[in-house]
């Protein structure tokens, strides 16, 4: 019995000395996961969206995130353990490449005559920042930017106000089309 104590002891103590931590996933699958739950506070998902919006401000952009490889589970864990690049043409990738990050740009000024001035842009970047389109822009104009606006993937999203926004527009495996909320940067 007592050698058993003594077992379990020394276990317990060098155990934790040689673990190494192990990663259940990589920071592109965290950020999928953390966005489909709305980013949940934890310190998986404030890392997830710290990187994100990390990877999405700079203009140019990079993708917000990229295939869910789980990478970082080491081989021994049944992992692949490492990164590869993966080939995202085929058509079972079609919804990846729905990805859109979508940039607001809205000012308000008045011109000499007191009269209020609306400026906006709302311009749209796929996945990869190689294709970018303004879906609408307006400059010096007496209406106001529009409530809402349709986006490149056919989504009625709503426009973000006075400042400067980023949102992306993605879409599950099944093609259904979602949104995260204006970003103010």
């Amino acid at each position: 019995m007592k050698k058993w104590v003594l077992a379990g002891a020394l276990v317990g103590a060098i155990l934790p000395v040689q673990a190494k931590k192990a990663h259940a996933y990589d920071m592109d699958c965290a950020i999928m996961l953390c966005m489909a739950g709305g980013f949940p506070p934890s310190a998986v998902c404030a890392a997830a969206f710290r990187t994100m919006i990390r990877r999405i401000t700079p203009w140019p952009s990079r993708p917000p995130f990229g295939i869910c490889t789980y990478a970082a589970i080491p081989v021994e864990l049944g992992g692949p353990g490492g990164e590869a690049d993966l080939d995202i043409s085929t058509s079972e990738y079609a919804w990846l490449r729905r990805t859109r990050v979508i940039w607001w740009y809205g000012t308000r000024s008045e011109d000499r005559d007191g009269d209020t001035r609306y400026s906006w842009s709302i311009k749209s970047c796929d996945g990869e920042n190689r294709n970018c389109r303004y879906i609408e822009r307006r400059y010096g104009s007496h209406s106001r930017w529009p409530a809402s606006f349709i986006s490149g993937n056919d989504q009625l999203l709503t426009t973000f106000g006075e400042g400067r926004a980023i949102m992306m527009e993605y879409s599950d495996f099944e093609g259904t089309m979602d949104h995260s909320e204006w970003f103010r940067y």
